[in-house]
Parts: C-alpha cells; structure tokens; sequence
C-alpha cells in the first residue's frame, strides 16, 4: 500500500485491559490488521491507552453511560454507530455490544451458560442477554467469530444464523512463555510452597475467577471421592478471584479441608501448572477455557467437562479426559487411572503439548489475517 493512504479499521470493545480474555483478543485482531495494512482505532468506554499503542493502534474513549442495566451497553452501541458514520471504517469489528455490517467476535453464550449454570433462563431485561438478542437477531453482520464449536451450535439453533456464516476462531496461547522448561523451573520448590511433598500428587483447578461457573463444588466432591481410593495421597489447588468460603466450608464438612490450598490469580501462571501432576476444570459451562489449553501446552494432562469449549480439541483422540460435569465417580476413577499411571501421564502431557502447538498465537494469527483478508476481498 506505498504511496496510498492505509485503510481504517475500528474495533468496538467496551474495556480493553491485558487481564482479560476478550481484551487480549482484540489486541492480537489490532496486530493483525496492522499487519495486514490497516490503521487501527479501538473504541471503548474504559482502556489502557499506553497497553492500545503499543499494539499498533490508538485509543478513542466514548463517554459511558453512568448507570447499570442494559441501556449501558446500547449507548455504548450508539456511540460507535455514531463515530462510524463520521469516520467511515472499511472494517469494523465488534465484540458483541456493537451492531457492524462486518464481524462480531462473541466472547460469551450468557443464556446458554444461565442454563448450564442455574438451570434456567436469564430474565428479559439482563443487560448482556439484551444487546446479544438486539445484535444477533438482526443478522446484520456478514460473519460471527465464536469461541467454540458449541458457541456456534448455540447461535444456529438460538438465533437461527447460518452455520456458514459462523467461525470458529479458537482462542490461543504464548508458547515463550507456556511451555514445559518454563513451566517446570522451581517445581519442587513451587510444590513445597503449596504443601505437596515429594510423594504427593498435586491436582488443580487454575481460572480467573467464577468458582460457580467453573464448579468449583463439583471439584471438591470430587476430590473427597478420590481421597477414599487414595487416602491421604493427593493435595488438591484451586487458584482464582472470588469467594472461596462456601467451598471451604464443603471440603471441611468432607474432611479434606487439610489437603487443599487456595491462592487468588498470580502471574507467573505457567508454574502452577508445572507444579501439578493433574489439571482439572469440571466447569458447567466455559465459552472456551485458554487456561486448559495452556496446561496442556505446559505439558501437563488435562481432564476437562464436555462443556468446556477446549474440550472440542480433544473429544476426538482422547475422549476418556472429556467428562460429565457432574459424574463425581467418573472424574475420581479416571483421575485414580492416570495418577497411577506414570508412564501414561508422562506420555500424554507430551502429546498434550504438541497438540497445542497447533493453537500457538503465530499460528491462530495466521488464521485470524485469512479471516480479515478474506472479508477484505469479498469489498473488493
């Protein structure tokens, strides 16, 4: 494009800060539509402007609207269309709050987890359910990104978008810094930190947070269960930002309260991971789950419901680590198998982390510019 004035492209996201998930997604769209020759221009209410640029794009904050509900999301709307009427993109990227003749990145199924989650539908006025209907609804969109394959099964029968309008944009992962020598740097001594002694094995439960969501209580019971095959012999992790009382409250009404430990989120992550012998996440329902996908690729094995959307990677080859989310028994007596499995472990943490090669940032950024490349095309 030398000599020619660089297209503009717009990304549409409410908060774009490096600690979540749908924040690190639109910084690695920013990078490649830089690399693709776009100038780039997030649009949101709250972000980090230093974080933005240094991504290759530039920040515009919209005023936001100073009260809860769903009318904050859709002034947000409003305050994109308007912008874009003034600016013209030739690409606008939404994720999820925003109406685009282009792409919608949807992060969350939030009826489909209201389901998973409580067993039953969200209320008419939920203020994410009702900009997700206003947008996908109207279909105004030429494709929708999801997280999963069970992200797009829900949209087709929820909202009846076409299967061929839908893809499937796996969430990935920095192999610099999860991998098996970074992961497994200080492990005895990160072990012994979290009171695993030598002859212990270390089963954990790493998330953001949202112990309801990932099942936490299922993970307990689980443990209690394995506890009787294996008394005494397994110390169990749960990392995350929320309320852990009502699940400390459980392990000690189990009697294993002693073998767990509980830490709120840290950074270098990759060392937990290395520290255990065995990743669990029973979530009732997660869009997609980066953090299994990130164990794996520490080459640690994984045990993963059917409803989280990483287990799609895995259903296929090895369906034994793809359980009910609630089958207490089924996860004690398949954890039981691999524990005492050595050769087995070892052997599958090493295919576990070369399956995740395929799901690297390089790679799904190769991906991620087809898709951008290939809405390009169809404007030409």
């Amino acid at each position: 494009m030398t000599g020619h004035a660089r297209p503009l492209a717009a990304i549409a996201i409410r908060q774009v800060e490096k600690s979540t998930g749908a924040s690190r997604n639109a910084l690695e769209q920013t990078a490649a539509l830089v690399a693709l020759g776009y100038q780039v221009v997030i649009i949101a209410e709250r972000g980090n402007s230093a974080l933005v640029e240094r991504a290759g794009a530039r920040l515009v904050k919209t005023w936001r609207w100073p009260f809860k509900g769903a009318r904050r999301r859709f002034w947000f709307n409003q305050r994109v269309q308007a912008w874009s009427r003034r600016h013209a993109p030739a690409l606008l990227v939404s994720h999820g709050d925003v109406e685009t003749p282009d792409v919608v990145y949807l992060h969350n199924c939030v009826h489909l987890a209201s389901h998973a989650i409580n067993g039953c539908a969200l209320p008419d006025n939920h203020e994410v359910a009702a900009i997700h209907d206003h947008v996908l609804r109207r279909q105004r969109f030429r494709r929708v990104a999801v997280n999963s394959r069970m992200m797009g099964n829900d949209l087709t029968a929820r909202y009846g978008i076409a299967s061929d309008r839908i893809d499937i944009s796996y969430p990935g992962y920095d192999p610099r810094q999860f991998n098996p020598e970074s992961a497994r740097a200080g492990r005895d001594e990160i072990r012994q930190s979290l009171g695993a002694a030598s002859e212990d094995f270390l089963i954990g439960v790493v998330t953001s947070g949202n112990f309801k969501k990932r099942n936490v209580k299922g993970f307990v019971k689980l443990a209690a269960e394995l506890d009787k095959t294996m008394p005494g012999r397994c110390r169990f992790l749960v990392v995350g930002k929320d309320d852990a009382s009502p699940f400390q409250q459980l392990a000690q009404n189990l009697g294993i309260a002693d073998q767990f430990v509980w830490r709120s989120t840290i950074n270098e992550v990759e060392r937990l991971y290395g520290a255990l012998d065995l990743f669990m996440l029973p979530a009732h329902i997660e869009e997609f789950g980066r953090v299994a996908l990130e164990a794996m690729a520490c080459a640690t094995p994984v045990m993963l419901s059917a409803g989280v959307g990483c287990a799609e990677l895995l259903e296929d080859r090895y369906p034994e680590l793809v359980l009910d989310a609630m089958d207490t028994q089924g996860w004690a007596r398949c954890a039981h198998q691999l524990l005492e499995d050595h050769h087995r472990r070892a052997m599958l943490g090493s295919e576990l982390s070369t399956l995740a090669r395929h799901y690297s940032h390089s790679q799904q950024q190769q991906k991620l510019m087809a898709e951008f490349k290939a809405l390009r095309s169809a404007d030409a």
